[in-house]
Parts: structure tokens; C-alpha cells; sequence
């Protein structure tokens, strides 16, 4: 698998950390290597091995609490939900990416399999990507070209519903719409917010990148928030129930 243009044979652009209570950590990095002709190419090289606090610590992550989630027996995988109930919201997934499009595909298909997997619904899992998909391709069309820029997935659940934030650097002058906008989908629930978004597209061809806020919101049964942190970054959350 070869990396977009905005990896750098400088050192790793996209690094992807799952840790999962005591299930296993996954770290990728890119790497670059040489063929037999003498060719460079830059490769993503995916690590995976049991985890432990120490581990978990030294890739600046923290642990699930192991009153969350119960390591599943080989009978009972596919019939029981990994996540059990918990008096507050616990990280499940944390990754940190460059804002590149190529990216956008594989991380919303592991949060498929990821959220099909601990939680035991297709329902959800369907849900969950329609939010990952949207969340990002709005992230990483609006996202600042610095070289600080990264965007930032975690999703969370303390086992009643579940939660999926994105931190993105945007330009400044994306961040008006995008209040505008986001205050104007809590003024409607989310079939009819959806429907006008539609027939907003269909009028004002520049409206059509604001379609993806009022889908997720519909598609996938969650409600939307923005919150404006430091040095310019905000961070839109979906939460739902599960």
C-alpha cells in the first residue's frame, strides 16, 4: 500500500493508536524501504501485540477500565456485546492522522468492524460509519494546510450510548458556516433538517458540503456539538444511544 504525498521520508505523518483494555494495541507507522532495483518506496508497517499499562503509557494513551470491557470467550463473540455498562464515558479507540482523503476509507472501515465487533449490532456499525465518513471528509476538506495539522478520532461509550469526536485545525474563515450551520440543524429534528438540506443543495450548489452534517445526524442517530479549543482547533461530537 503506498502513502499519499503527504507522508515525508522525514518520519512518520500518520500514526494510528488503539488500545482496548487488555485486547490488543495496534500502532502503524510509515516506513520507507528499498526494492531490488534500488527503488524507494514508503509502506505502512502495522504492529500488533498485547497490551499492557506501561505500553499503553510510553504512546501517551490510557487504558480502558477492565470494568468496561470483558475479554469475549470464543462462543460467545459473535452473540455478546464486548462493552458493558459504566457510570461515565470511556475511550475506547484514539487515532491522530495527517488530514489526507486516502486516509478516510480504511479508518471508516475499522470503525465498522471495531463498533460490529464490542458492540454486537450491524445496526450500529452501519451507523457508525456514515458518522466516521462524514465527520472526516468535512474535517479534512476544511483543514488548515500547516504543518501542525492533524486531525484526531476517539470514540467513547460507557455502554449506553456512545460517542465519536474529531478535532481538526480548519481555516478561520470556515469556522462561521459551520456555527451557522450547525445551529441551524438543532432547530429542526433530524428528518427535516436532512430534507432541507437536500433541497438546499439542489438550489445552492455551495450548500451541497454542508449535506454530510444534517446526514449524520439522521443516518446516524446521533446529535450533533462543536466545541472551540485552543490554537484555532475545534472539535465536533456525535453522541447516540447505542
Amino acid at each position: 500500500m503506498l502513502l499519499p504525498d503527504c507522508m515525508s521520508d522525514h518520519g512518520p505523518k500518520l500514526r494510528i493508536c488503539v488500545a482496548v483494555s487488555h485486547l490488543k494495541f495496534a500502532q502503524v507507522t510509515a516506513v520507507t524501504r528499498k526494492d531490488r532495483k534500488g527503488n524507494t518506496n514508503r509502506a505502512l508497517h502495522y504492529e500488533e501485540c498485547r497490551c499492557s499499562q506501561s505500553l499503553a503509557a510510553s504512546n501517551g494513551l490510557t487504558l480502558v477500565s477492565e470494568s468496561l470491557l470483558e475479554e469475549p470467550s470464543v462462543e460467545s463473540t459473535e452473540k455478546k456485546p464486548v462493552v458493558s455498562r459504566h457510570p461515565a464515558p470511556y475511550p475506547l479507540v484514539f487515532m491522530r492522522f495527517r488530514p489526507a482523503w486516502a486516509y478516510i476509507d480504511g479508518i471508516r472501515e475499522f470503525g465498522r468492524f471495531f463498533c460490529q465487533t464490542t458492540f454486537g449490532t450491524q445496526e450500529l456499525a452501519d451507523r457508525a460509519c456514515v458518522v466516521i465518513q462524514e465527520t472526516l471528509e468535512n474535517a479534512v476538506k476544511y483543514s488548515s494546510n500547516s504543518a501542525d495539522s492533524e486531525l484526531e478520532l476517539s470514540i467513547e461509550s460507557d455502554g449506553l450510548s456512545i460517542e465519536f469526536s474529531v478535532s481538526s485545525l480548519p481555516e478561520a474563515r470556515h469556522l462561521a458556516s459551520l456555527r451557522q450551520e450547525l445551529n441551524g440543524l438543532q432547530t429542526l429534528d433530524p428528518e427535516q433538517a436532512y430534507l432541507a438540506a437536500f433541497v438546499r443543495a439542489s438550489n445552492e450548489p455551495d450548500a451541497s458540503a454542508r449535506l454530510g452534517l444534517a446526514r449524520i445526524r439522521y443516518e446516524g442517530g446521533v446529535e450533533l456539538s462543536m466545541k472551540e479549543e485552543s490554537g484555532g482547533r475545534i472539535r465536533i461530537t456525535a453522541t447516540g444511544k447505542l
